[in-house]
């Protein structure tokens, strides 16, 4: 593999210093199970514009964090969901969100993540216990108890939240599958169909369809596993196998992870791709390859983009990116073969 998957914070990134300016506020409390300790807001969730971090800014968060002894940077405020850097140099507090799911992407460090038993004065009794990395990927549904412990040094990791308590009769957006009736589940699915608002199909050459277009059949035939209510922990080495498995199969979407109205993707594109979804926000992290973006454009009546529209923003592994939902993303340009990214989404038609 040409660049190691999520390698986030390579030693030696260098840039201007990105100091918290003074118009951020620092809040404390949980907030429905948000926020340990201090955690300072960078900024609210937009609905009319992207945001992107690369790979410098974030290294510059961890310098920042540092030096003012932050365990949570808050980068991104929703309401009903949020994107933060967590950063601990010392076993954490076990905690319970009764309503929120966590998605986490280690970035630097390890330690070792305890999930499950019963959590007394802040402690584990019981649970299951194993190591995490950098380039591990971990899911943490609501409910379930979690803490980070034997910290060598320090332990930081992408941590991307939103609240579950979406409304019965709200549409499904990110989980708008064939079979989406057995979620409830754990393991691996049967009689399904991934792949966003359509089914998944391989990445053509001349080009990958955008999701919500009605793809043909093709790729995986279903999701590799369904969200429930376990830990589902994928570690850097499988990640890695599931970009070199998609490269050699041309698929053009992974479904690791399904929720119903979240989900948890590795897409992959050979060409530019453009795509829309009307009630669904994605976070990006990008794993390989390199390419330009392009946000907000407006859409032609047969779905693609209107030349000369949008938002152009280079791209490329350790990135991340925050794209609200019924706003127009892709790619417009591939400066690699090809390009992969992890796509965590989840609906967003709360109840008001």
């Amino acid at each position: 593999m040409r660049r190691q998957a999520i390698v986030l914070m390579a030693v030696g990134l260098v840039g201007a210093f990105l100091a918290v300016g003074p118009h951020l506020g620092a809040q404390g409390g949980q907030g429905r199970g948000r926020g340990e300790g201090q955690t300072v807001i960078l900024e609210q969730a937009p609905t009319d514009r992207a945001i992107v971090i690369p790979t410098e800014k974030l290294a510059q968060y961890l310098k920042d964090m540092d030096a003012k002894k932050l365990q949570t940077l808050r980068m991104i405020e929703g309401g009903k969901f949020n994107v933060n850097i967590r950063r601990i140099t010392n076993a954490e507090t076990a905690l319970i969100h009764p309503n929120t799911t966590d998605l986490w992407v280690v970035l630097e460090g390890s330690g070792t993540l305890t999930t499950g038993g019963l959590v007394e004065s802040g402690k584990f009794v019981g649970g299951e216990s194993h190591p995490i990395k950098v380039g591990d990927v971990v899911y943490l549904p609501a409910g379930l108890p979690h803490g980070v412990s034997g910290v060598n040094g320090n332990i930081t990791w992408l941590n991307v939240r939103w609240d579950t308590d979406w409304p019965a009769d709200s549409q499904p957006g990110a989980g708008n599958f064939q079979g989406r009736g057995a979620v409830a589940g754990r393991g691996p699915a049967r009689g399904a169909v991934a792949g966003g608002e359509a089914p998944a199909a391989a990445a053509p050459r001349g080009g990958a369809p955008a999701e919500g277009r009605g793809r043909a059949g093709g790729g995986f035939p279903a999701p590799l596993e369904y969200a429930g209510s376990g830990e589902i922990f994928i570690p850097k080495e499988r990640l890695d196998g599931y970009l070199k498995d998609m490269e050699l199969k041309n698929v053009g979407t992974l479904r690791m992870i399904e929720g119903g109205r979240f989900n948890v993707n590795i897409r992959h594109i050979k060409a530019p791709a453009n795509e829309f979804h009307d009630i669904t926000a994605d976070t990006w992290v990008v794993l390989k390859g390199a390419g330009t973006t392009i946000t907000g454009f407006d859409r032609t009546p047969e779905g693609g983009r209107v030349d000369g529209t949008g938002v152009s923003t280079p791209a490329k592994v350790g990135d991340v990116f925050f794209i609200p939902g019924h706003f127009t993303h892709g790619f417009s340009a591939l400066s690699a073969p090809d390009v992969f990214w992890l796509n965590i989404r989840w609906d967003i038609n709360y109840a008001k």
